[in-house]
């Protein structure tokens, strides 16, 4: 595992790489074949419960995947395969719970990436490294999770193996992670959130030993992308991972010359 002092200095600048969170100009759903407003090529989405897209091209519009200029129709599996739409476009297929065709879009030159300062952190405490306990929801388990730019009262169903049982100041909270590809993360609110912190809440990923012990290291917690870009439609914290006290952990904020996040 990298060092903190790696990991914070990597989440600094890749946030605002040619394909970092800062960059994030759209997210596409696409439910029927056609064009993208600003965008070259024909997109469709694959089958119903395939996540994926295609995309057809000529030569002429100069668009490569991974490298290989698009004459024809290529299948873009999820978080796989990079489309370079211009010098400063880029694009690749994705999914969330509930949209299996998705399309997110990188500009280099976004406005988000004007004044980017870094990220505010608060300094490391060995106190928030918190080993609980792992229990199992059993194989198949799901949980909704309510997200950002959905409409009032939906949910998603993110696949959730089980629950983190820690302990803060001696009493006793349950947290509900999900699974983002090999990771188990939890998504949690603060008393630091509107203040501190990003008000919607943070993340933090689950490192698992042996014997069911999980551990949560707050001194990792991060940013969630839409704090970054609006593009972003994210996973808000369910209530029983809104904490009643300060997690003075992680990171803080998204910094920007000129703006100041913590009122006197």
């Amino acid at each position: 595992m990298t060092t903190l002092r790696e990991w914070r200095a990597y989440r600094e600048q890749s946030a605002a790489g040619p394909q970092g969170d800062l960059s994030m100009i759209a997210l596409y759903s696409v439910d029927r074949p056609g064009t993208l407003e600003g965008l070259p090529g024909v997109w469709a989405p694959l089958a119903p419960g395939l996540p994926g897209l295609t995309l057809s091209a000529e030569a002429k519009d100069g668009i490569t995947a991974d490298g290989v200029i698009v004459d024809g129709t290529v299948t873009l599996s999820v978080d796989k395969m990079l489309v370079k739409l211009s010098d400063r476009l880029t694009a690749m297929a994705t999914e969330q719970p509930g949209s299996d065709h998705l399309l997110e879009v990188w500009d280099s030159a976004a406005e988000n990436l004007e004044g980017y300062e870094g990220i505010s952190f608060y300094p490391e405490d060995p106190r928030w490294a918190i080993r609980g306990e792992f229990v199992s929801g059993g194989e198949g388990c799901t949980v909704g999770f309510a997200h950002q730019s959905d409409r009032e009262g939906a949910t998603r169903k993110h696949r959730s193996p089980g629950d983190i049982r820690i302990e803060v100041d001696g009493e006793p909270y349950v947290l509900t992670p999900f699974l983002s590809g090999d990771s188990l993360i939890v998504v949690f609110g603060d008393r630091t959130n509107g203040n501190e912190t990003y008000e919607m809440g943070r993340m933090a990923i689950v490192t698992m030993e042996e014997g069911g012990v999980a551990v949560l290291d707050f001194n990792r917690a991060f940013l969630p992308p839409c704090a970054f870009s609006y593009a972003f439609n994210c996973p808000m914290p369910p209530r029983n991972n809104r904490l009643p006290f300060a997690v003075e952990a992680g990171e803080k904020q998204v910094l920007r010359k000129g703006i100041q996040y913590f009122p006197k």
